[in-house]
């Protein structure tokens, strides 16, 4: 089927008698007289080969291939309806799919509350989970593949909104019975050890300094900062015996050796619980960094990722309190 010989005004009466199982009803919402819609049914169903509703007693009921259909249907209109500064976002009612870029730090945190949220707000919208440690993600942004990103930016350019979410630190974590366990350690100790180091992106090519540069946008990609400074700050070269590209990589390899690995205070809680690891505060205090959102400004009006960032927020301001 060509698109420029469809009448897309047939896709509004099928949206609409898949909503309200009725033809009078979807009448009534179109300002339609009955017959019209009946007609634009009819022709539908030519178009795509197939009868989309069946009369039953308690209304009109889809076809499988009107529910396939529905979805896809729905989000179309709604794209075109935001494109004219149409209607407003209702959680409730929409069905609309989001895709986030987030990596397992931000999916073990932030996304279980916010789909908790979802799940009683918005019951027909989903959640799709872009991995954050893509390199083209700030491209996927741009070209609204990707709604917003979670994660640890130095530089974004102006062409993106940006909002922090919440503050995180890093402590270090090892194995139950671990020699640095008997003492206080100094980092100068920490760094005799050899370390694991969480490299989201799987790869050092192009990294500057632990971040990684992509369309003006500077992301922290690389969480063993303290190995990477230790020659700058202490004269002391720290070896980094392994590489992982999760962090949840990472409690089975330090459970069964002595090595090192700095991560994100809320994981290392998770990671004490789960795993029986054991916490090492860094001796030089906590290194406090923003874990934000941002996106593509272009999207800025949109009521539902207006909605979307909202929920996100919630989610973060919930993690940060512990609840």
């Amino acid at each position: 089927m060509q698109i420029r010989n469809f009448d897309l005004n047939l896709l509004t009466v099928f949206d609409a008698v898949f909503e309200e199982h009725s033809i009078a009803a979807a009448s009534e919402r179109l300002s339609l007289s009955q017959s019209a819609v009946s007609h634009a049914l009819r022709r539908l169903r030519r178009a795509l080969s197939d009868e989309l509703f069946v009369r039953q007693a308690n209304g009109m009921w889809p076809t499988p291939k009107a529910r396939q259909f529905a979805i896809p249907v729905k989000n179309a209109l709604g794209r075109i309806a935001r494109a004219l500064g149409g209607e407003p976002f209702d959680p409730a009612r929409a069905i609309r799919s989001f895709a986030i870029g987030a990596s397992d730090y931000a999916s073990t945190t932030i996304i279980p509350r916010l789909i908790g949220y979802v799940a009683v707000s918005a019951p027909l919208v989903d959640i799709h989970i872009v991995p954050a440690n893509r390199m083209d993600i700030i491209r996927l942004l741009e070209e609204g593949h990707v709604d917003v990103a979670l994660g640890w930016f130095a530089t974004v350019p102006e062409r993106f909104g940006r909002a922090k979410l919440l503050d995180e630190d890093s402590v270090f974590v090892v194995r139950a019975g671990h020699p640095l366990t008997s003492e206080a350690p100094t980092l100068w100790r920490l760094l005799d050890f050899p370390h694991v180091a969480v490299n989201l992106l799987g790869s050092s090519v192009g990294l500057i300094d632990g971040y990684w540069p992509e369309r003006g946008v500077l992301r922290r990609v690389h969480m063993e900062m303290a190995a990477l400074e230790a020659p700058q700050r202490l004269g002391k070269d720290a070896r980094i015996a392994v590489c992982v590209p999760h962090f949840w990589c990472l409690p089975p390899i330090l459970s069964r050796c002595d090595m090192v690995a700095s991560v994100p205070r809320e994981l290392a809680t998770e990671f004490v619980k789960r795993f029986g690891l054991v916490v090492i505060p860094d001796p030089d205090g906590p290194n406090v960094v923003a874990v934000e959102a941002i996106w593509d400004l272009q999207q800025d009006t949109d009521p539902a990722l207006t909605w979307l960032r909202a929920q996100i927020a919630s989610a973060a301001a919930t993690t940060a309190t512990g609840g």
